[in-house]
């Protein structure tokens, strides 16, 4: 197994995420580097039929889409995101601001839930996205599945869930 060789991570921002080795999925927290674990192949699936869902639906969707702050040591990187208005010349861009996003979805790896409920939601919030989704494990562990937590912004800048559905159901209504 080969290790993993990283810079000097003094004083890192959004630009040096780009430099750091190919291969694992990087986010900034408050200057403070998350390297993030491997995904299951259950969530890539998800997250794969979310994307093509919404794609269906004319939206302008991606994976691993990079959410600026405003600041420069911070930064996420959603699952999937609906990009309401892709900016011009989008080849030179890695992340934009969340008032770019219609949309973010997290999809929760049971084994490495990461503040989706809590610190993930309230990071987005802030950043005036008006939906932010959950994509967690159904109650019985069906393998071909999921149970999708829908949120929307309210006036006061947090998120109330609007919505409890199966992924399966969700993508019937979009057919």
């Amino acid at each position: 197994m080969t290790g993993l060789t990283l810079p000097p991570i003094e004083d890192i921002d959004i630009d040096d995420l780009a430099s750091l080795p190919r291969g694992y999925r990087y986010e900034l927290h408050e200057g403070n580097l998350v390297i993030m674990t491997p995904s299951t192949y259950w969530h890539k699936d998800m997250a794969r039929r979310l994307m093509f869902m919404l794609h269906a639906a004319g939206a302008n969707v991606f994976q691993d889409s990079g959410i600026l702050s405003g600041r420069p040591r911070d930064c996420r990187l959603p699952d999937v995101g609906v990009v309401a208005e892709l900016p011009a010349e989008t080849a030179d861009y890695s992340n934009l601001p969340g008032s770019a996003f219609s949309l973010v979805i997290e999809v929760v790896s049971e084994n490495s839930v990461n503040g989706e409920y809590t610190d993930k939601a309230d990071w987005y919030a802030k950043r005036g996205i008006p939906e932010y989704w959950i994509v967690e494990r159904t109650a019985d562990r069906v393998h071909n599945d999921a149970t999708v937590l829908m949120h929307r912004l309210d006036g006061q800048g947090a998120y109330l869930l609007e919505r409890t559905v199966l992924l399966s159901v969700l993508e019937a209504e979009h057919q």
